[in-house]
């Protein structure tokens, strides 16, 4: 009869194992955020040598009295026309994709998930600038290409399409991820239970209504809240492809580059305000845990039902 052997570690080597994880939390989330959350109360530049000094909630007032409320809403319309359409379009093909890899009637599933997986790795920068590139309403091969039948776009410099011409790159850019979170959950689902469902007489859309779908739903769920976040946190694709300068692409992510760093407005400290970029980055913050908050509450009432 054999017997289970216990691992046993002492407290301090666990404790050593997690420090370097806390290291990084401490350092790189929670003391930004603090961080963050005071200088909102002030009127720092980020211009070293300027004095700076607490100004209370001057800059809030700003925020929500003093700005033009078109700009704000405009700014609100976006950053919710950008995760929604990131999170639904995304994690709808990121599914499909990896569906249609899981199955053995594909053939090169290795090649096909590393093709799709490859702008993850190639990063922001260079994905903005090769749809930049090939969406150059001037040169660009697309341009070209509808030049043919007559028809022009201005892509990114297009105040009615520069928005979803973002929302695009940002969904080539990190659907591959997504995609590897649901193959990942796909290959967890025991093959015995698909094999009763064939015993059972169970149809295609059957097994994925039935099986698939309610076992991955978990899977999905992370993958949904991480778009959610990601997207609403994004302005890398904005600010590459638009420079920031398009009011139609501007949301609150991009909007607190936008004045922290005031990307058109010259420089020196009349141009950077990083406190006020503090503040829309407060605003950001309680934008976010709103919208996790809304979704974690629907997907609750949509389980109690069930």
């Amino acid at each position: 009869m054999q017997q289970t052997v216990k691992a046993s570690f002492p407290k301090w080597a666990l404790l050593l194992g997690i420090l370097p994880a806390l290291f990084l939390q401490i350092t790189m989330g929670i003391i930004p955020s603090i961080t963050t959350f005071i200088l909102s109360f002030t009127d720092i530049s980020g211009v070293k040598g300027v004095p700076w000094k607490f100004i209370g909630l001057a800059n809030y007032k700003e925020f929500f009295f003093q700005q033009s409320t078109r700009d704000l809403l405009a700014v609100l319309r976006n950053s919710l026309v950008f995760c929604i359409g990131v999170t639904v379009i995304q994690n709808l093909i990121a599914l499909f994709i990896a569906l249609a890899l899981n199955s053995k009637l594909v053939k090169g599933r290795g090649f096909y998930r590393s093709v799709i997986f490859l702008p993850v790795v190639l990063g922001v920068l260079v994905t903005s600038y090769v749809w930049l590139n090939t969406l150059n309403p001037m040169e660009g091969p697309v341009a070209k290409l509808i030049g043919l039948f007559g028809l022009n776009s201005g892509f990114f410099t297009s105040a009615s399409s520069a928005l979803a011409w973002c929302i695009f790159t940002q969904i080539w850019m990190a659907m591959g991820y997504s995609m590897v979170i649901n193959l990942a959950g796909l290959q967890s689902i025991p093959n015995e239970l698909y094999e009763a469902g064939e015993i059972d007489g169970t149809t295609g859309m059957q097994k994925f209504k039935y099986i698939t779908f309610p076992l991955l739903w978990p899977t999905i769920n992370v993958n949904i809240m991480l778009a959610i976040i990601g997207s609403l946190q994004s302005y890398q694709v904005i600010l590459f492809t638009t420079g920031g300068r398009n009011m139609a692409t501007q949301t609150l992510s991009a909007r607190v580059v936008f004045f922290a760093f005031n990307i058109n407005s010259g420089s020196g400290a009349g141009a950077m305000r990083q406190g006020y970029g503090a503040t829309w980055a407060m605003i950001l913050f309680i934008f976010i845990f709103a919208a996790t908050l809304i979704y974690q509450r629907a997907v609750k009432r949509r389980e109690e039902i069930q």
